[in-house]
């Protein structure tokens, strides 16, 4: 069963190793300045530019998956525990980014009710 973009992602963001097969060939376009940080980087780092380029491509994802999940669980398409999921991130670590984007966190009170229930009963 192939797996989804998102548990691939997990799997990536939790530092799996990924192997060699795994890795693909990808041409793109990027401008001199990109080059010229990238060089940088790949120096400052003692590494290939191509493994400069993972690195910060890795960044890129990362932050853009928070950046998404941000954005979904703020219109309230998604609750947290899976905001926290598809940003890679605890929900203690999610909660801090919504603390610090200044995104009040939503509370499902029957979600509390129906688990005191469950615990307590009536």
């Amino acid at each position: 069963m192939a797996q989804s973009f998102l548990t691939h992602f997990a799997k990536l963001c939790y530092g799996e190793y990924v192997l060699p097969s795994e890795i693909k060939h990808l041409t793109g376009r990027v401008n001199r300045r990109q080059i010229e940080v990238l060089d940088k980087i790949s120096e400052e780092e003692q590494i290939d530019r191509s493994a400069a380029l993972r690195k910060i491509l890795d960044i890129g994802l990362q932050e853009y998956m928070k950046r998404k999940a941000v954005e979904n669980y703020r219109k309230g398409k998604i609750s947290i525990g899976k905001a926290a999921e598809e940003a890679c991130v605890s929900i203690a670590e999610f909660y801090k980014i919504l603390s610090d984007e200044g995104i009040p966190i939503q509370i499902d009170t029957s979600a509390i009710r129906e688990a005191l229930k469950e615990d307590f009963g009536d």
